[in-house]
């Protein structure tokens, strides 16, 4: 996918419907008169709403403003969860994605492209790869950082909630270290796994220390010490139509990575099929109205 084709396959990020590419390629319009504009190096702001609801806009700020420190510091916080090897955990990560040579993989939240390095290495040679983030200093660092030979790589500025592209687009996605904070995180979750095709992998992790170490000292003291632990893991945020769902926890048990198979629908019970072998007339609506 070159840079052109990228741009007439973004959409409208609330009502997917098709943006018009001005002929300089330097900006798209919605059918509503919404204007995104195409940055020099490539980059595109797609955010919605362009005003960013608070927490959103808070966020955005604190990652602008640590873009060059950030990777230090977040090396520091996984080695003083129990050691951890960061490498081989954001393999790990990655390698839940399924992905193969020539696949397209969407990565929101991206950051200074830690493991967009890694999608690059499992979808080349051929492949394409589309990194976003909220931060436009933090997407900037990745860009100038990546080795995009062999593979096909687009950036844009966006909002997780809000995703550019029509339904079924992509092989994979991946989001981790951010989804806690996201302002409409339930639609972000749809979002995310409305892009990927029906036997399509979502990969998605953040903050939230294991139950069954919240009572040990030391994890006390990390829950006092960064309230962003104390989030538990949102299961009730995930679409119906996925299947194969898995939740793994890493870095310690204070972290998890959730992977699931996007379905092309979402399972259903089927509440009137008769109790096989029985002389008379039974199921689960049956039983559900009895005892109510």
């Amino acid at each position: 996918m070159t840079h052109s084709e990228f741009l007439d396959a973004l959409v409208c990020p609330t009502t997917h419907t098709t943006l018009a590419v001005a002929e300089d390629r330097k900006s798209l319009t919605s059918q509503d008169g919404v204007t995104y504009e195409v940055g020099d190096t490539g980059i595109v702001n797609m955010l919605y709403p362009k005003e960013l609801l608070p927490e959103d806009a808070h966020e955005q700020y604190l990652y602008d403003q640590a873009y060059l420190r950030y990777d230090k510091g977040v090396s520091w916080v996984f080695e003083t969860l129990n050691h951890s090897d960061e490498a081989a955990t954001r393999l790990f990560m990655i390698s839940l994605m399924d992905l193969k040579p020539g696949m397209m993989a969407l990565e929101v939240g991206a950051g200074t492209g830690k493991d967009s390095a890694l999608i690059l290495e499992k979808v080349k040679p051929g492949g394409t790869a589309v990194l976003s983030d909220l931060s436009p200093n933090m997407l900037k660092l990745a860009q100038d950082k990546l080795d995009t030979a062999e593979v096909n790589v687009h950036y844009f500025l966006g909002n997780g909630s809000y995703l550019p592209f029509k339904d079924d687009t992509f092989d994979a996605v991946f989001h981790f270290g951010g989804i806690n904070t996201f302002s409409e995180r339930k639609k972000a979750f749809d979002e995310l796994t409305r892009v990927v095709r029906p036997g399509g992998k979502v990969v998605v992790g953040d903050e939230s220390i294991a139950p069954w170490m919240r009572s040990q000292p030391t994890y006390q003291t990390l829950l006092k010490a960064n309230p962003l632990f104390r989030a538990e893991v949102p299961l009730e945020d995930v679409p119906a139509n996925v299947e194969n769902f898995k939740l793994h926890w890493i870095f310690g048990n204070a972290f998890y990575v959730m992977e699931y198979t996007v379905a092309a629908k979402a399972p259903e019970i089927d509440i009137d099929l008769p109790i096989p072998g029985k002389d008379f007339v039974d199921n689960w609506r049956l039983r559900a109205e009895k005892d109510n």
